[in-house]
């Protein structure tokens, strides 16, 4: 079964990625406008308190990359009506490979609300001068990691060493860092591939890197393989590099005055996740005949990454206190480290990033909405 988009553009190694989205993007809109320093405050559409009011507030949420489906609950929140019961419409703006990162159209006040795939691009456009605030992340353990053959297994740092790896422009930081981690001088062979998984197959290298959500996908249905038997595969969590993904932000500007209309976008947006965890088939058809139709997306494939997807979005602290959770120790501790041994060097306070009350108004003491 062919892949339903191919995300194989090239990265710049000088800034390491966790994510398959930060692409052609970071070397264009990010490097002219999140990397590249401040960028242009502007106010959003809304103004003023609309609490209590019987009006529509118009939201514009700018998505990491196109209508696919790892944005299934937000689509199922919209097609069930959790956004309209909140008095909120919703605009989703898809993103993609040509289209400008997220951050710089928040920056730019052509969106109010963003959905970034990347925490690290998220963190260092922060850092840069941009007032970002993170009120929730969906995924809690980032997909992206390394898959192998179980003939020719990778289960551990160590069996890194001297390995011919098959991987994408961008990778080698990611790859440098498990070595680093595990107190092993870094000692492999890079061979540049795309997201196409048939070189790993063919046997070119020991192991690929890739996302848990894609090319184990094709391994099954192409090759008949099955997790566990025939491939293996570790996030890079498993190295003691850990990330969040999928994070919702905004300006902070956005959430002082508008923190009513966060709260409303974020109680219908997490009964949309806690329904596409019920039945996740809903949400592949709605994208694949809805949302993203005009993307020739293959549904079997995107009702199987909606399976795969939905662990990574469970952890001890969702399963106490909710999805979308997020944990500023762990961002500030095993996060941070791990970018830093990544080679990322500014970061902004975790502390100051992150906006846990948006999430405590919306459960009051429970872990469901």
């Amino acid at each position: 079964m062919p892949m339903p988009i191919d995300r194989s553009v090239r990265q710049d190694e000088s800034a390491p990625a966790w994510s398959r989205r930060h692409l052609l993007r970071t070397a264009g809109a990010m490097g002219a406008a999140a990397l590249g320093g401040p960028l242009l405050a502007a106010c959003s559409d809304n103004s003023g308190d609309s609490k209590g009011s019987s009006s529509t507030d118009h939201v514009r949420v700018a998505l990491g990359w196109l209508k696919d489906v790892e944005f299934a609950g937000f689509f199922v929140a919209d097609s069930a009506g959790y956004y309209a019961d909140e008095k909120l419409s919703i605009q989703f703006q898809a993103g993609g490979p040509n289209t400008p990162d997220t951050t710089a159209v928040l920056a730019t006040g052509q969106a109010d609300i963003g959905v970034h795939a990347n925490m690290q691009v998220l963190l260092q456009a922060t850092a840069k001068g941009n007032d970002f605030v993170m009120v929730g992340s969906g995924y809690q353990t980032n997909p992206g990691g390394l898959i192998s053959l179980a003939s020719n297994p990778v289960r551990s740092a160590k069996d890194l060493v001297g390995a011919k790896v098959l991987g994408q422009q961008g990778a080698k930081p990611q790859l440098n860092a498990v070595f680093e981690l595990a107190g092993l001088k870094p000692d492999y062979e890079f061979i540049p591939v795309g997201f196409d998984i048939d070189p790993l197959v063919e046997k070119q290298g020991k192991v690929f890197t890739g996302y848990m959500t894609t090319q184990p996908i094709t391994l099954e249905s192409k090759y008949k393989m099955k997790q566990g038997k025939d491939f293996l595969t570790l996030t890079y969590e498993s190295f003691g590099m850990p990330a969040y993904a999928t994070l919702v932000y905004c300006k902070r500007s956005f959430l002082q005055q508008r923190k009513d209309v966060m709260e409303r976008f974020m109680r219908a947006t997490i009964r949309g996740w806690q329904d596409n965890a019920k039945d996740p088939e809903r949400a592949a058809r709605l994208v694949v005949e809805k949302y993203g139709a005009d993307l020739g997306l293959d549904l079997k494939q995107q009702i199987r990454s909606n399976e795969i997807g939905i662990p990574f979005m469970e952890s001890a602290l969702t399963r106490k206190k909710g999805l979308f959770r997020m944990d500023v120790e762990r961002l500030a501790g095993p996060m941070y480290k791990g970018l830093r041994a990544a080679g990322v060097k500014d970061l902004p306070d975790a502390h100051k990033v992150v906006d846990t009350s948006v999430l405590d108004a919306v459960y009051r003491g429970s872990n469901r909405v």
